[in-house]
């Protein structure tokens, strides 16, 4: 079976929302699954695989984490300078509970949780979201947000935060899709976006794309797709290195970079990719570094990269980032100025 998913090279989100049900449909114990930017007339971002259908997948996928009993409906409540809140167990950004016994606490109910029946979806997932960095200091600053993945993009303003006020909404949102409507939305042939009430400002998308209306169902495999792009924990007070994000150790990256294979990937290889120090230095200013990534990416058939500006406001309490549309570049034409 193969899907062509909405969307084009220049779509953060599309690229997410491959790797997201490409992840999807392997825990649904499909077969064979593979991700291909199909040469075409216009490149088609194409997932195959042998299995069941994708729409069926993803609403099977979005009704378990839309259970009480899923790490995705999880919370944590405790004490804040603006006194007690509730928040999404899993969230990797957190302000920092008051109480230290608090703290304590909620690293035991993470761990309750990490040593319960979740799949290897569900860990790649965690991980790859990162965690609240309560260790992270800059002389007695505490920087907290630090061990998050960058392309965790919930605005923060009011307390929100990501998988409480994004995931597990979607969650129960595409859970009460009919399989057509999920069809529909992942291959562009209707939007439907009850989060944002279809309306043009629109963050469904959380970050993957400007704001607008998307596809609820699309979007749930785009989150996903955060699994695919490893975090790194940093040492000591370094910020995390995420895959694909340049610079690799700043909080508010200037560019995401992805991959273009000539060839069908299965999803392990495609995150194996991704994460390659090649993939960053590719755009080094250094020649021989630049010259053993394109003979390393070149050995794994890559084409190209695509570029993609990532823009974050000047709001100082809630600064908004976001992925504008990127630019596919040959391999040896990818720009040595994203730094």
């Amino acid at each position: 079976m193969r899907i062509i998913l909405a969307g084009g090279l220049d779509s953060a989100l599309t690229h997410f929302a491959m790797i997201g049900l490409a992840e999807i449909l392997q825990e649904a114990d499909a077969s064979r699954v593979r991700l291909q930017w199909k040469d075409s007339a216009k490149a088609e971002p194409t997932v195959s695989w042998d299995g069941p259908e994708a729409a069926e997948a993803v609403l099977a996928h979005a009704r378990r984490h839309a259970n009480q009993d899923s790490w995705v409906q999880a919370k944590a409540s405790f004490t804040t300078p603006k006194g007690e809140k509730t928040f999404g167990l899993f969230s990797p950004r957190l302000p920092l509970p008051e109480k230290e016994s608090e703290v304590q606490q909620f690293e035991d109910h993470r761990e309750e949780f990490l040593n319960s029946d979740l799949t290897a979806l569900d860990h790649l997932m965690i991980s790859n979201l990162g965690e609240p960095g309560y260790w992270i200091f800059d002389r007695n600053t505490r920087l907290p947000d630090s061990s998050a993945s960058r392309w965790e993009m919930k605005t923060r303003n009011h307390g929100k935060e990501f998988v409480g006020n994004r995931l597990s909404k979607l969650a129960s949102i595409v859970s009460s899709f009919d399989k057509d409507s999920i069809d529909a939305g992942l291959t562009g042939r209707k939007i439907s976006d009850p989060l944002g009430k279809d309306k043009p400002g629109s963050r469904t998308s959380t970050g993957l794309t400007p704001p607008g209306p998307v596809d609820n169902a699309l979007a749930w495999c785009g989150l996903w797709g955060i699994s695919g792009f490893t975090v790194v924990p940093g040492n000591g007070n370094d910020v995390s290195a995420t895959a694909g994000a340049i610079p690799q150790r700043s909080l508010h990256p200037k560019c995401l970079l992805i991959p273009i294979t000539e060839r069908p990937v299965s999803p392990s290889a495609w995150r194996a990719l991704m994460a390659s120090r090649a993939v960053i230095d590719v755009t080094s200013p250094n020649e021989s570094s630049t010259a053993a990534a394109l003979d390393y990416l070149k050995t794994r058939g890559v084409l190209g990269m695509c570029t993609f500006p990532v823009h974050t406001t000047n709001n100082s309490n809630a600064p908004e980032r976001m992925i504008l549309n990127g630019t596919f570049h040959p391999l040896n034409r990818v720009p040595h100025d994203l730094h």
